[in-house]
């Protein structure tokens, strides 16, 4: 009788164990497909913050001895026109131009727009990973603070 049991068991396991053995595995996206998900997604919510936080608090800062909340805005943005800049290999010196130029919202949202098709522009077509590897790090870092901000202003941050 066990040794019947353990011929159906055998059975009922050996169709199972060679399906495995031919599934095909998924394909695994590479690495410029990834880079540029990463972006895109630290990017959208870092766009929807900037649109959603009222004109009158980008003028918010926590403490006199950080950025604004539209400077913050304004050195992504200086950011983004860099390090996307030196994704597709142009060998330009870091500006802050933006973050030194207005930093209200009706000022600062176009910049980042623009910035931001730039930096599209450069996951879809760069050719170097580094700096945009840097890109979504710092942005990532940068967003942080966009979540502190946005919680000691009493707003939920897009990624919760």
């Amino acid at each position: 009788m066990t040794l019947r049991m353990l011929l159906i068991f055998c059975c009922l396991l050996l169709p199972a164990a060679t399906s495995f053995g031919q599934a095909t595995p998924e394909k695994t996206p590479d690495v410029s497909t990834e880079l540029r998900n990463g972006f895109n997604e630290v990017n959208d919510w870092v766009v929807k913050s900037a649109e959603m936080v009222p004109a009158e608090k980008y003028s918010y800062k926590p403490v006199d001895t950080v950025r604004t909340f539209g400077q913050l805005i304004a050195h992504i943005t200086d950011s983004y026109n860099f390090f996307c800049a030196r994704g597709v290999g142009n060998k330009v010196e870091y500006s802050d131009a933006v973050e030194k130029g207005g930093t209200d919202k009706d000022t600062l949202l176009p910049k980042l727009k623009e910035a931001v098709g730039r930096c599209n522009t450069a996951y879809g077509s760069g050719t170097q990973f580094r700096p945009l590897f840097t890109n979504v790090g710092h942005t990532s870092l940068h967003y942080g603070n966009i979540i502190t901000y946005l919680r000691m202003m009493g707003m939920k941050p897009p990624s919760s």
